[in-house]
């Protein structure tokens, strides 16, 4: 019997689709008119799957993101527009790598790795998040290799 079930797991999904979902583009903006701070992160495809998630992540004019890791979560981050810069620290040695990203370009965010949006333009900075999870996780930190202020990830 024990051996059925790793065969049961497989076959479920073919006999048992999950069903298609579609996020409106007009259900990530507030329903009302709002002051919102320099970071806005909105759930696009959050608890649909096991295996990824999808958030939309605005970074304001002349704003950044608190640095943050995503815990366990691989990340990839597409650039849908505006021009930022994404700051990573790869290392305990505390060596803080830039990679500028304008629309169209992605970059990959491995587990566990500290990084930050900058945005030093006059334009907001809009990135779609795809997180390996079907939820977003993540801590953000004091600063650099610092402490976990928040194990919240309602804003990158």
């Amino acid at each position: 019997m024990a051996s059925l079930i790793p065969f049961i797991s497989e076959i479920l999904p073919m006999i048992m689709p999950a069903s298609t979902h579609v996020t409106a583009a007009k259900d990530l903006r507030p329903a009302h008119p709002t002051v919102e701070g320099p970071v806005i992160r909105r759930a696009a495809v959050v608890d649909r799957c096991d295996k990824m998630c999808a958030s939309v992540l605005t970074t304001r004019p002349r704003s950044r993101t608190p640095v943050r890791h995503n815990s366990e979560q691989d990340a990839i981050i597409y650039a849908v527009s505006g021009t930022g810069v994404l700051l990573v620290n790869e290392s305990f040695e505390e060596e803080i790598r830039r990679h500028p990203l304008g629309a169209g370009d992605f970059a990959f965010v491995p587990a566990w790795t500290e990084h930050q949006i900058h945005n030093d333009t006059d334009d907001d900075v809009v990135m779609v998040v795809i997180q390996s999870g079907s939820r977003p996780v993540g801590a953000i930190l004091s600063d650099w290799g610092g402490d976990e202020v928040t194990a919240d990830i309602t804003s990158d």
